[in-house]
């Protein structure tokens, strides 16, 4: 049947699954579907902005975290920041939208759709025979994340906030506005939160900011000197692993520009500057306000024993500096993931696992035989106890 013998309701239904894109251009094919549409506007529009970009409360949240204060009065920095936090927490589970904010909207989730595609690329750095696009759900679970970190590090992770406040959250704080954000969040958003950040300092470690080891572990002979300080950017130690952390303040608009525009050690050395001489020396502070929430609420969980409370499995805290982060299935909190694991996934990748930690036992068992036969030839006798 052609669409346009089609009733006026049923044109208004089809549009209620269209993304906000496809229902304007649908909109604009003919006089009696755009009256369809402008019918029923602003459901219709509602509905397509949820379709294209939901979930939309965590979504103008992040609007209203970028939006520049326009008041006058002389305020300081961490009541300026808890008067954002209050209207973000204020906002309602269906908020009402116009025209104007969503074209603000808009401009946050094309973002946040590209990195639905860029996702299962990192997501499956390990195991890539089980790469594949996300679902529509985990888009939206994907989307979710990249909202709230958005919208983090646009209230902390500023230069203004970072320089009023660089050190981290701690336990005893009730007032600190980085943790009154993410009191607000369940369990299983902040455990999807933390898989994404874990993401992120992957794509830091491995793909824009990448140590000596992981640039030498690529190749299969030693790499002149010369060509890895062209590619690398140190031994893995305290300040590399402090140009990491400052590095994990960019906001994902940044970090995607970087993954997809700069391709050199010096365009991304570039980046760094721009954003001033201070920049490293304050690091993020994202990771350490989860562990305080994820303490708060077993302690919680413990307290009254209903393990409803409890944060899920947290991926990022699972991070060890100075070792290989892998297969982040393997570790747990695949129930509360961005992506669905199924059970032969989390079977390979245990499997990985194990071949991983083989290899790494007999590369330090070589590495013992070899250091005593230098000592040996060197005239030096190690006895057993």
């Amino acid at each position: 049947m052609s669409i346009t013998l089609l009733s006026t309701e049923l044109l208004q239904r089809i549009y209620e699954y269209a993304t906000i894109h496809d229902a304007l251009h649908l909109s604009q094919t003919s006089k009696r579907n755009y009256r369809a549409f402008l019918g029923r506007r602003m459901p219709i529009m509602y509905q397509a902005m949820h379709n294209s970009y939901g979930p939309l409360p965590e979504l103008v949240k992040l609007v209203i975290s970028n939006e520049q204060d326009r008041s006058r009065r002389p305020m300081g920095t961490e009541l300026r920041r808890n008067n954002v936090v209050n209207r973000i927490l204020e906002i309602p589970e269906t908020p009402k939208l116009t025209i104007e904010l969503m074209k603000k909207m808009l401009e946050y989730g094309k973002v946040a759709e590209t990195w639905a595609e860029v996702y299962p690329r990192l997501r499956w750095r390990f195991g890539s025979d089980s790469r594949r696009f996300l679902r529509s759900h985990e888009r939206q679970r994907l989307r979710q994340a990249i909202y709230i970190h958005w919208t983090y590090t646009s209230l902390f992770h500023d230069q203004t906030y970072t320089q009023f406040a660089p050190d981290p959250p701690v336990n005893s704080s009730q007032d600190d506005p980085r943790l009154r954000l993410l009191r607000a969040y369940p369990g299983t958003s902040l455990a999807q939160l933390s898989e994404f950040h874990f993401h992120i300092m992957q794509v830091i470690e491995h793909d824009l900011y990448p140590s000596n080891q992981v640039i030498l572990d690529h190749y299969s002979h030693n790499l002149p000197w010369r060509s890895l300080e062209k590619l690398a950017w140190g031994e893995r130690g305290n300040d590399y692993w402090r140009l990491v952390r400052a590095i994990m303040k960019f906001n994902p608009r940044d970090m995607l520009h970087l993954v997809e525009h700069t391709s050199t050690k010096t365009e991304r050395a570039d980046f760094l500057r721009a954003q001033g001489p201070h920049f490293p020396d304050t690091p993020e502070t994202l990771n350490e306000a989860l562990r305080v929430i994820s303490a708060e609420r077993s302690q919680e969980a413990k307290a009254t024993s209903d393990p409803s409370l409890r944060v899920p499995y947290c991926h990022s805290f699972a991070v060890v500096f100075d070792l290989r982060q892998e297969d982040i299935e393997y570790w747990g909190g695949h129930e509360t993931g961005i992506v669905d694991v199924s059970p032969a996934e989390i079977k390979e990748a245990t499997a990985r696992r194990s071949l991983h930690s083989q290899s790494a036992n007999n590369d330090l068992s070589l590495g013992s035989r070899g250091l005593g036969f230098l000592l040996s030839n060197a005239g030096i006798h190690v006895t057993e106890d």
